[in-house]
Formats: structure tokens, sequence, C-alpha cells
């Protein structure tokens, strides 16, 4: 049987109920998440003040921002798993959303003063925030990539670029519990570079563990 008839065939699956597609991932998803918020716990800490933290309006408008590329690519990942089937506007609204966070860190940045700038981008942990992110994020990876496996995507390198998103922006917005920044600028520049280093690793990882 040629690959594409495998694909025909297999895509015949799509008119079937996909219930058990996500339950797969939202299965692997809740246990990275899991194993994400225990290494936060038994590595980080919570951040003592967060009580005070959860209503200043930089967390809740980076949380809803995590929210979002959580969603879409959550979205991705339902319809990548299956076979033949495309991302959809997932692309799209990931795009969309990493485009807001930086034009409002853009516009933080400018209307700063010259001599605070630098403290919009760099923060205090700037040093440790991406490698951070990445850290807590390879649990997560690594379950939703095992969820993959079992499943048909046919698209393996993009769909585990949108699988190291979903976890990258998991992992980022359980480590805000932890994390005392509150610069919109900050988490542009280095809460979206840490989401993009995972989904590279997903990428990568992808193209290679969910290859048929």
């Amino acid at each position: 049987m040629k690959t594409n008839d495998l694909i025909a065939l297999l895509a015949t699956d799509t008119l079937q109920p996909q219930k058990p597609v996500r339950q797969q991932l939202l299965r692997q998803l809740l246990l990275g998440a899991l194993v994400c918020g225990v290494l936060l716990l038994a590595v980080f800490g919570l951040n003592p003040q967060m009580d005070q933290m959860a209503v200043h309006p930089a967390f809740i408008t980076k949380m809803l921002w995590l929210t979002a590329l959580m969603g879409f690519s959550l979205y991705g990942l339902f319809r990548l798993a299956r076979p033949g089937v495309g991302a959809g506007h997932t692309l799209v609204g990931l795009g969309l959303a990493l485009l807001a966070m930086g034009s409002l860190g853009v516009m933080q940045w400018l209307q700063a003063d010259a001599g605070a700038r630098s403290a919009q981008w760099m923060g205090g942990s700037w040093e440790v925030c991406s490698v951070n992110i990445v850290a807590l994020s390879l649990p997560v990876l690594g379950a939703l990539l095992w969820a993959l496996r079992q499943l048909a995507p046919t698209r393996p390198a993009l769909t585990g670029a949108v699988a190291g998103m979903l976890a990258g922006s998991l992992a980022a917005s359980i480590y805000s519990l932890h994390c005392t920044e509150t610069s919109l600028t900050f988490f542009a520049v280095w809460y979206a570079g840490g989401i993009a280093l995972v989904s590279g690793v997903g990428a990568v990882l992808g193209s290679r563990m969910l290859r048929w």
C-alpha cells in the first residue's frame, strides 16, 4: 500500500467522534502539568506575594496571553493528531497572540524613561527566566509527544512544534506563580523566547519521534 493510500485510509477516522484523541491528549497534558507544578514547588517555590500579584494588571494580561497561546495550541494538536488534517487557524491565532504581546511590550518600552528602558526588558531575572520555562516544560512536552506517538499525525515537525508551544505556554503559566516580574516588555522578550525555544525543541523531536 502506498503512503498516500494509507493516509487516505486513516483519514476516514476524521468522520468518527474525536473523543478518544482529545482524551489521550488532555490526560497526558494534565499529567505533565502536575509534574510541572510539583517541580515548581520543589525547586522554585511560590511567590510569597502571590495574593497581590494575582490582581496586578500586568499579571492578568500575561495570563490572558498565555491562555490564548495554550488554547490555539491545543486546538491545533486536536487537529494535527489526526491523519491528513491540517492545523487550521492555529498558526494565525498563535501569530496574532505573539504579535499582541510583542506590541504591548514595545509600547511600554517606548513610554518608559530612557534610563528605565533597560530595566523594562531585563527585569531582575532575565538570565534565568527562559531557561526555567524550558526546564519546566520538558515533562509536559514529553507527555504530549508520548500521547501523539499513539495517534497518527502526518505532519511530525509541525505537530511537534505546536506541542512545544503548548508545553512552553503551560510551563510559563505555572512559572508565573513564582515569577515577580511585572513588565510586559519582559514577558514579550523572555517568556516568548522561552516558549519559542520549547517549540523549536518540539519540532526537532517531533520530526524524529512522530515520523511513521
